[in-house]
């Protein structure tokens, strides 16, 4: 093996005339196969990625899931090849094959890079899909358990009075215990001018929208209830008409509970098959 590398060395780094002249470089050693500088700029460029290290470390990564796909006996047949550029043209929006060649020729690409690349995103999907993805499950009890920790998905219709005077609030009380409208009283009472018009109406309120002492008194209340409360400003009448529960999308819930589990498990995978490959870096 160190033959080979050395053989290879020379082949990159020499010209084949007495001067010496480097045309490129490895920056990193993947289980014996190089990735040449050369390739980790055109990755980079591909893929967007302007810091190196970052760009070196995704084709690591990517080039130990093909090998490691290859190594399982995992294959991509011409159909498949076939189909997934098909596929490409169509989400390209071209107008045919030509067009698609022709365009690729412009950028300087060849249909061969094209189907050396689909080939390894075909070949890592599968191990993927194999040793990741058909391991992932989500139950039910997983769902009820994440919809249930959304307490804040409860909201209640809340209402209030607000008055600076003792004798107000008291007529107000006096005439609550006699049946009167809580809206009506409102419209009469309270020295709130944003909500008396609406008869007290504050809004369907998530737990935690109004100032502490208030909001203790709405979450202590049954719906259908009142209570006064006495703070320094003033005194506040405080009624909660109704309650409702936002019903918790259990599939939208289950697949982010999906691709939670998903990304978790993947990077266990790939860090556990990282650490079983012999990886050189020297960039």
């Amino acid at each position: 093996m160190a033959r080979l590398l050395l053989s290879f060395l020379l082949t990159v780094f020499f010209t084949l005339g007495a001067k010496a002249e480097i045309v490129d470089y490895i920056v990193a050693v993947v289980n014996g196969s190089p990735i040449l500088y050369s390739e980790l700029l055109e990755y980079a460029k591909n893929n967007r990625i302007r810091d190196l290290r970052k760009a070196r470390d995704s084709m690591i990564e990517r080039k130990i899931l093909v090998m490691e796909a290859e190594k399982k006996g995992i294959t991509v047949s011409e159909e498949e090849l076939k189909s997934a550029i098909l596929d490409l043209i169509k989400r390209g929006n071209y107008s045919s094959e030509e067009a698609f060649k022709e365009s690729l020729q412009k950028e300087g690409i060849s249909m061969e890079d094209v189907k050396r690349e689909l080939k390894e995103q075909l070949l890592m999907a599968k191990l993927i899909a194999r040793e990741v993805k058909s391991k992932v499950e989500v139950t039910d009890i997983d769902v009820k358990k994440a919809c249930k920790a959304k307490g804040s998905l409860a909201r209640r219709q809340v209402y209030y009075i607000y008055t600076k005077s003792r004798e107000k609030i008291e007529k107000v009380l006096s005439a609550l215990k006699s049946g009167a409208r809580f809206e009506d009283l409102a419209k009469t009472y309270s020295e709130d001018p944003t909500t008396a018009g609406r008869g007290g109406y504050i809004g369907s309120l998530p737990k935690g929208s109004l100032i502490k002492p208030l909001d203790s008194v709405v979450w202590s209340l049954k719906p259908g209830t009142y209570k006064m409360v006495e703070l320094r400003r003033g005194y506040y009448v405080v009624y909660v008409k109704s309650e409702e529960v936002v019903g918790c999308n259990e599939e939208e819930v289950r697949r982010k509970l999906f691709m939670e589990k998903f990304q978790k498990r993947l990077n266990d995978y790939i860090e556990e098959l990282k650490k079983r490959a012999s990886v050189k870096v020297y960039l």
